[in-house]
């Protein structure tokens, strides 16, 4: 469902065990947590530890803690350095040259050189899931300049080039050792040079990571960190209640069986993951901005926000909450709710008493998704809109979107570094890229400063807006984390990065 949006990014792959305590054949019994090692309960084990190797959202959780870029992005939204200490752009835009961080090793002990980053971005453009199509489309080739120096050139200017360099996910960006991509599995054995070194792992049971000492920034408040894969989210809770983890992620139905138990702290952290509507504006009557406008109005993003998700939301335009520099979801055009106008607009495109269409969704995603389409059916029938609901598998569902073979779809994406792809338009789905929103996309691609394709990013999200194209995005998700409350430095950012966990520390 990130918007690649070619691919979904299914998750729930690991292996089901029924408890956590009591089934061996899954993990063993589990003790009281020492203080020295923090143990944390995933839901979804890594289909890979190949950072290259899949396009699944949640693999990325594993990736991060071992993992790192030449640059990345804080919880404000602002690019720092990395494995880079810095980087210049030529004036036409096509070329970055970066100077790498010296004294940076790998945890097999090698240096870091620019031989490691060629080796990345040559290895990245064989991705099964086309990472380095979605990530670097413009990327034409990777050069050393020098042991410690690297050049990017490009095919043409890509303003958003640094922002994908920076993914505090790793999505696409995460530097590998030459020598251990040669000679290990990388899809079992991870050699990054980040804050945490691997030990060993069990797959779709448990990932031991231990503190690197040979890291060249701050080091793990913990020394040890064991990451346990518990399908069974209420599994998770009886676990946390019982003290043989640390943290978890809970649903709301984990957050709800949480309340009042004074030893477990739980927090709400917003995300940049958001929810929108995919309209085909190649089928009838969806070519008809009237009719997409009328759309538009008919959905109050307030309203879906208190009735879908258990109220874990928060309306959105296409530029996610957290980008603070983007107008506001009620600042955009055709997002005040207004029945009366949507009503007359349909009226003027020639349907007066309204029109029947369809809806698809990914059967069983999770109760939130069903209670949001059931919420969007019942706002648009107050304008005329029938929307029969079309609950699809997830292979359907993705087969159909792929195709442009629907009317409307719910949709979803989680965070991108580059804000650029939440406003990108995406082939095939729809059809072509009306003259004015492309100029606007042009510009932003060809920005020389960051305060400039911030500028043309809002243009284009305000062009999207009026037009209703080539989706409507409605809300930004929010997502939990409960623990110990003897634990310290727990702040989960927008992201959902959980390299946040090198600075959590028992109290």
């Amino acid at each position: 469902m990130n918007r690649s949006r070619d691919r979904l990014r299914a998750a729930g792959m690991a292996l089901t065990c029924l408890t956590l305590v009591l089934a061996t054949s899954c993990a063993p019994p589990l003790g009281r947590p020492s203080k020295s090692v923090l143990r944390v309960a995933e839901t979804t084990a890594p289909t890979t530890l190949d950072p290259q190797g899949s396009g699944i959202f949640n693999d990325r959780f594993a990736w991060q803690l071992s993992y790192q870029c030449l640059l990345t992005t804080t919880a404000d939204g602002s690019v720092r350095p990395e494995l880079a200490t810095r980087y210049r752009k030529s004036a036409d835009g096509l070329h970055y040259t970066f100077s790498l961080r010296p004294g940076v090793r790998f945890h097999n002990g090698e240096p870091l050189t620019s031989s490691d980053v060629v080796y990345t971005f040559d290895r990245l453009r064989h991705s099964p899931d086309g990472i380095d199509d979605q990530m670097f489309p413009t990327l034409a080739d990777t050069v050393a300049v020098d042991d410690h120096t690297v050049r990017f050139d490009l095919r043409k200017p890509d303003a958003g080039f640094t922002n994908n360099m920076a993914n505090p996910l790793v999505w696409g960006c995460a530097i590998l050792s030459k020598r251990a991509g040669e000679s290990e599995n990388l899809a079992a054995n991870m050699v990054g040079t980040g804050p945490w070194a691997q030990k060993s792992y069990r797959a779709n049971s448990e990932l031991d990571l231990d503190r690197f000492d040979g890291y060249w920034g701050e080091r793990t408040k913990t020394p040890r960190l064991t990451v346990l894969y518990v399908p069974n989210p209420s599994t998770q809770v009886s676990n946390l209640q019982a003290g043989q983890v640390d943290l978890i992620f809970p649903d709301a139905s984990g957050v709800d069986s949480l309340r009042g138990d004074g030893r477990v702290a739980v927090e709400r952290a917003p995300t940049d993951s958001t929810i929108f509507m995919q309209i085909n504006n190649m089928t009838k009557p969806f070519d008809d901005i009237r009719v997409r406008t009328a759309l538009a109005l008919a959905l109050d993003r307030d309203r879906l926000a208190r009735q879908a998700y258990r109220g874990a939301t928060r309306p959105s335009g296409y530029l996610p909450p957290s980008a603070e520099w983007a107008p506001k979801p009620g600042q955009l055009p055709h997002s005040a709710p207004d029945i009366r106008k949507a009503r007359q607009l349909l009226a003027e495109a020639g349907y007066p008493n309204g029109f029947a269409t369809s809806l698809m969704y990914i059967s069983g995603y999770d109760v939130g998704t069903d209670d949001l389409v059931a919420a969007i059916q019942s706002q648009l029938a107050e304008v005329g809109i029938r929307a029969r609901l079309d609950p699809l598998e997830r292979g359907a569902w993705g087969d159909r979107l792929s195709a442009a073979d629907y009317a409307l779809s719910w949709n979803a994406q989680s965070y991108y570094s580059n804000p650029y792809q939440y406003v990108q338009p995406a082939e095939g789905r729809q059809g072509p890229v009306p003259r004015a929103l492309r100029q606007e996309l042009d510009t932003a691609m060809h920005a020389t400063s960051d305060a400039e394709y911030r500028r043309a990013l809002v243009a284009v999200e305000k062009e999207e807006a009026r037009t209703v194209y080539p989706t409507l995005t409605l809300l930004a998700t929010d997502m939990f984390v409960a623990y110990d409350k003897s634990l310290t430095g727990v702040s989960v950012p927008p992201s959902q990065s959980r390299t946040f966990l090198a600075q959590v520390r028992h109290g």
